[in-house]
């Protein structure tokens, strides 16, 4: 009997200390590092080939998804009773073999010398400068003043001038200002010549993803963009000599904000650029699911969450002779992140709203699979409150790193958050809240700026809902060396981080869709 009053004793103790815990906390412990390393170890496996957007280990990754939803009863939300929106393709390849420019009897091979979008193009034309492109004839910002680009090709500099990277590119073209693409569209040149002041590895990594071009057909226009070519410093180089101003003196003008007024190149040297491109029709699935609300009312509304499940597929090779670029920071942490997520919501108690699981496809291609699903929704759009976007958070700057390539990454008690300062200060509030109750990690709001040089809140999924009034959060935990390389493997991912992350993002979630309230719409 003793023995048995104080078992009850205990469990009456246990029971009062966490008497005021809330609900969420006890579904957040499920998610474990070991669970995250299980799911990630398939998902980001040579087997699924990088999962590039379309492609088999995508659509295995899908299938992969949907097989653990299915067991834990969360009901599809895609097109027609399934788990999957499919998007269509058409597909542009550069011939790479055929491929090749042409300069003062120099010949450049495609992914050596240059790189391009591929757009057919078979043209030899002369040659203009036309400094950033950028004009604004509002303001009496006009390079292309006196000059004449018609069947021309167009040198530009990359990046923004300043008063379009401070207003971000929405605003900017409100305020007027027009893209080097649309003046090369209204001034009738050919094709754009991209200087890129990078090194040869920029290069290869654009041959990669530039070898091929995928538009969702439903939703994209049928004309094709401009050309656009990126040259090796070689060619450049080659273009440049013995005019007034070399490519290197133009380079570091450009970089110093003194460029080099617009001119035309000498008139006897010509540009010739051939790009065969073969073009045929594919397709590719997100997966989209959710969890039925708990309040016969609220449950009609949903938080949505979601995470890009593709990567970049196989590529070039690194110094190892690895060609398969696994992803399994990007982005598959954010997908078993999600994963684990749908089951400890599936699996436990349930909030009053729905929750919306989306894995989309096509973010590596421009954010298409969100794009799709915002413009083409499944769901009513009106009824979703929020969006949360989950996307590389997997890694953790490691003691005494020099590497730059790391300098920005996060500490292992650290997340980056976008959003709240931007456009959704009702969500910062609730994280906060969140957050100081449970695992205390750093909020670092580092990137949480539309004027923020890597421009984040614009580059991933959260964007397309936001420019549909939905509030969003985005969690990120930095770039680093092996973004987009063959080398972004699972033995490199911070699990424990990881675990205390997704877990952090439960209690948020949850917070979100047992509030009787709402966060403001917002604009962008």
């Amino acid at each position: 009997m003793k023995r048995g009053l104080m078992l009850g004793l205990i469990a009456l103790c246990w029971g009062l200390a966490f008497a005021d815990r809330p609900t969420w906390m006890n579904s957040a412990e499920t998610i474990t590092p070991t669970d995250l390393r299980a799911h990630l170890e398939f998902i980001a496996s040579d087997a699924l080939e990088g999962r590039d957007t379309p492609s088999r280990g995508l659509e295995l990754a899908g299938m992969y998804i949907v097989s653990h939803l299915q067991r834990w009863g969360l009901k599809p939300a895609g097109e027609n009773g399934t788990y999957y929106q499919t998007m269509t393709y058409q597909t542009a390849t550069v011939q790479t073999a055929e491929s090749r420019i042409e300069i003062g009897g120099r010949a450049f091979r495609y992914g050596e010398g240059f790189v391009a979008r591929a757009v057919p193009l078979n043209t030899t034309a002369r040659l203009v400068y036309v400094g950033n492109g950028w004009s604004n004839p509002s303001k009496g910002i006009d390079p292309y003043e006196g000059l004449d680009l018609q069947d021309a090709i167009m040198v530009v500099h990359a990046g923004y001038p300043k008063p379009v990277q401070e207003l971000g590119l929405e605003k900017a073209r409100e305020a007027g200002w027009v893209s080097p693409e649309e003046n090369a569209l209204k001034h009738g040149a050919v094709a754009i010549l991209r200087i890129d002041p990078n090194d040869m590895e920029r290069i290869d990594r654009l041959a990669r993803f530039w070898s091929q071009r995928r538009a969702i057909v439903e939703l994209e226009a049928n004309a094709p963009p401009v050309p656009l070519i990126v040259p090796s410093r070689e060619l450049l180089n080659l273009i440049f000599a013995g005019e007034a101003h070399s490519a290197e003196e133009i380079i570091q003008r450009a970089e110093m904000g003194d460029p080099v007024p617009p001119f035309a190149l000498g008139q006897r040297k010509q540009l010739s650029v051939k790009l065969e491109v073969q073009t045929t029709s594919a397709t590719a699935r997100s997966v989209i699911a959710y969890v039925e609300g708990s309040d016969p009312v609220l449950k009609h509304e949903f938080v949505s969450i979601g995470a890009h499940l593709d990567h970049v597929g196989v590529g070039r090779a690194d110094s190892r002779g690895d060609t398969i670029y696994n992803g399994a920071d990007d982005n598959g942490s954010g997908s078993v992140a999600l994963l684990e997520l749908a089951e400890a919501l599936a699996t436990g108690p349930r909030p009053k709203r729905s929750v919306l699981f989306l894995w989309y496809a096509g973010e590596e291609k421009g954010l298409l699979g969100s794009r799709l699903f915002t413009e083409r929704p499944t769901v009513p759009l009106e009824n979703i409150v929020v969006n949360i976007n989950i996307d590389m958070i997997g890694r953790s700057r490691q003691p005494n790193d020099t590497n730059p390539r790391n300098k920005d990454l996060s500490a292992p008690d650290e997340v980056y958050v976008i959003g709240p300062r931007v456009a959704s200060p009702d969500l910062g509030k609730v994280l906060e809240r969140v957050n100081s109750q449970y695992l205390n990690l750093k909020l670092n709001p580092m990137y949480d700026d539309k004027n923020h040089p890597e421009q984040l809140y614009y580059r991933s999924d959260h964007v397309n809902f936001v420019r549909k009034g939905i509030p969003a959060i985005f969690f990120f935990t930095g770039l680093h060396e092996d973004y987009h390389r063959p080398s972004d493997h699972p033995d490199k991912i911070d699990y424990e981080k990881m675990a205390r992350i997704t877990r952090t993002i439960l209690g948020l979630l949850w917070e979100l869709a047992d509030s009787s309230e709402k966060p403001a719409r917002v604009s962008l």
